[in-house]
Protein backbone atom coordinates (compact mmCIF):
# COMPACT_ATOMS: atom_id res chain seq x y z
CA UNK A 1 0.00 0.00 0.00
CA UNK A 2 1.38 3.43 -0.89
CA UNK A 3 2.08 6.01 1.79
CA UNK A 4 -0.68 8.25 0.46
CA UNK A 5 -3.16 5.34 0.56
CA UNK A 6 -2.14 4.59 4.15
CA UNK A 7 -2.60 8.23 5.11
CA UNK A 8 -6.01 8.32 3.46
CA UNK A 9 -7.14 5.12 5.22
CA UNK A 10 -5.80 6.35 8.55
CA UNK A 11 -7.58 9.68 8.03
CA UNK A 12 -10.88 7.86 7.58
CA UNK A 13 -10.25 5.94 10.79
CA UNK A 14 -9.23 9.08 12.70
CA UNK A 15 -12.35 10.91 11.51
CA UNK A 16 -14.55 7.99 12.49
CA UNK A 17 -12.90 7.80 15.93
CA UNK A 18 -12.97 11.58 16.48
CA UNK A 19 -9.17 11.80 16.87
CA UNK A 20 -8.65 15.48 16.09
CA UNK A 21 -4.88 15.38 16.56
CA UNK A 22 -4.44 12.55 14.07
CA UNK A 23 -6.85 14.23 11.63
CA UNK A 24 -4.80 17.44 11.71
CA UNK A 25 -1.51 15.60 11.20
CA UNK A 26 -2.81 13.38 8.41
CA UNK A 27 -4.38 16.28 6.52
CA UNK A 28 -1.15 18.25 6.79
CA UNK A 29 0.90 15.31 5.49
CA UNK A 30 -1.49 14.69 2.61
CA UNK A 31 -1.35 18.39 1.68
CA UNK A 32 2.46 18.40 1.83
CA UNK A 33 2.59 15.39 -0.49
CA UNK A 34 0.04 16.90 -2.88
CA UNK A 35 2.04 20.14 -2.99
CA UNK A 36 5.24 18.23 -3.74
CA UNK A 37 3.48 16.44 -6.61
CA UNK A 38 2.43 19.73 -8.22
CA UNK A 39 4.15 20.64 -11.46
CA UNK A 40 4.93 24.01 -12.96
CA UNK A 41 2.21 25.02 -15.37
CA UNK A 42 2.88 26.67 -18.69
CA UNK A 43 1.93 30.33 -18.21
CA UNK A 44 0.93 30.49 -21.88
CA UNK A 45 -1.91 28.02 -21.32
CA UNK A 46 -5.22 29.85 -20.91
CA UNK A 47 -6.59 29.43 -17.42
CA UNK A 48 -10.23 29.49 -18.39
CA UNK A 49 -10.29 26.25 -20.38
CA UNK A 50 -11.85 23.09 -19.05
CA UNK A 51 -9.34 20.73 -17.57
CA UNK A 52 -6.97 23.41 -16.25
CA UNK A 53 -6.78 21.50 -13.00
CA UNK A 54 -6.23 18.22 -14.84
CA UNK A 55 -2.48 18.27 -15.31
CA UNK A 56 -0.01 15.44 -14.80
CA UNK A 57 1.39 15.17 -11.29
CA UNK A 58 5.03 14.64 -10.38
CA UNK A 59 5.77 11.08 -9.26
CA UNK A 60 7.51 11.11 -5.90
CA UNK A 61 10.21 8.60 -5.04
CA UNK A 62 10.50 6.94 -1.64
CA UNK A 63 13.37 9.36 -0.93
CA UNK A 64 11.11 12.31 -1.79
CA UNK A 65 8.46 11.04 0.59
CA UNK A 66 11.02 10.45 3.32
CA UNK A 67 12.27 14.03 2.93
CA UNK A 68 8.72 15.36 3.21
CA UNK A 69 8.12 13.38 6.40
CA UNK A 70 11.46 14.48 7.88
CA UNK A 71 10.72 18.11 7.03
CA UNK A 72 7.22 17.99 8.53
CA UNK A 73 8.49 16.35 11.72
CA UNK A 74 11.39 18.82 11.99
CA UNK A 75 9.01 21.78 11.64
CA UNK A 76 6.83 20.39 14.43
CA UNK A 77 9.84 19.80 16.70
CA UNK A 78 11.12 23.30 15.98
CA UNK A 79 7.76 24.86 16.80
CA UNK A 80 7.60 22.75 19.97
CA UNK A 81 10.98 24.13 21.01
CA UNK A 82 9.73 27.67 20.48
CA UNK A 83 6.65 27.01 22.60
CA UNK A 84 8.83 25.43 25.28
CA UNK A 85 11.05 28.51 25.28
CA UNK A 86 8.02 30.74 25.73
CA UNK A 87 6.84 28.83 28.76
CA UNK A 88 4.09 26.85 27.00
CA UNK A 89 4.97 23.22 27.76
CA UNK A 90 1.38 22.13 27.03
CA UNK A 91 1.58 23.37 23.44
CA UNK A 92 5.11 21.99 23.07
CA UNK A 93 3.94 18.55 24.20
CA UNK A 94 1.03 18.65 21.72
CA UNK A 95 3.39 19.46 18.84
CA UNK A 96 5.81 16.75 19.90
CA UNK A 97 2.95 14.23 19.89
CA UNK A 98 2.11 15.36 16.36
CA UNK A 99 5.75 14.98 15.33
CA UNK A 100 5.67 11.47 16.75
CA UNK A 101 2.68 10.65 14.56
CA UNK A 102 4.55 11.90 11.50
CA UNK A 103 7.66 9.93 12.43
CA UNK A 104 5.54 6.80 12.70
CA UNK A 105 5.10 6.86 8.92
CA UNK A 106 8.82 7.13 8.12
CA UNK A 107 9.62 3.48 8.60
CA UNK A 108 6.69 2.08 6.64
CA UNK A 109 6.32 1.24 2.97
CA UNK A 110 6.01 4.10 0.54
Amino acid sequence: MSLFSRLKADLSTALREGDGEAVAVLRALMAAIANAEAVELDPAQPRDVDGWAEVPRRRLTPDDLSRILRREAAELHSAAGEYEGRGRPDQAARLRRRAGLVEGYRGGPS
